[in-house]
C-alpha cells in the first residue's frame, strides 16, 4: 500500500466514510480495475454503513465528443471504503435524455 492510501486509512480509520471519501474511493479503485477514462460521479447512495456510487465513463471516446459511448458503473464499497462489487449498467451515446 502506497503512502497515499496510508493516510487515507489514517484519517477514515475507526470512523465512518463522509459521502465525499466515498465517492473518491470508489473513483480511485474503479480506474484501477478498467480503463476508460472517469468523467463524473452521478449519484450516491449510503445504506448500513455501506456506499453505492454511480460514475459516469467514456467507454468510447468519438470526435465529436458528442458522439461518445458513455456508460455508468456502479461501484460498491464497505464500511471501510473498500470496494466490494462493481457493474456496469448501462451504455448510451452522450447527450442522451432520459424520458419519465
Amino acid at each position: 500500500m502506497g503512502d497515499a492510501d496510508e493516510q487515507v486509512d489514517d484519517r477514515t480509520r475507526g470512523r465512518s466514510l463522509t459521502a465525499t471519501e466515498a465517492a473518491g474511493r470508489a473513483a480511485e479503485q474503479l480506474s484501477q480495475l478498467i480503463t476508460r477514462e472517469l468523467e463524473s460521479i452521478v449519484g450516491i447512495r449510503s445504506e448500513d454503513g455501506t456506499f453505492t456510487v454511480v460514475i459516469e465513463v467514456v467507454e468510447d471516446p468519438h470526435v465529436p465528443s458528442s458522439a461518445d459511448v458513455m456508460a455508468e458503473y456502479e461501484v460498491q464499497l464497505d464500511a471501510e471504503g473498500e470496494l466490494t462489487g462493481y457493474r456496469r449498467r448501462s451504455r448510451y451515446v452522450r447527450g442522451r435524455t432520459e424520458e419519465g
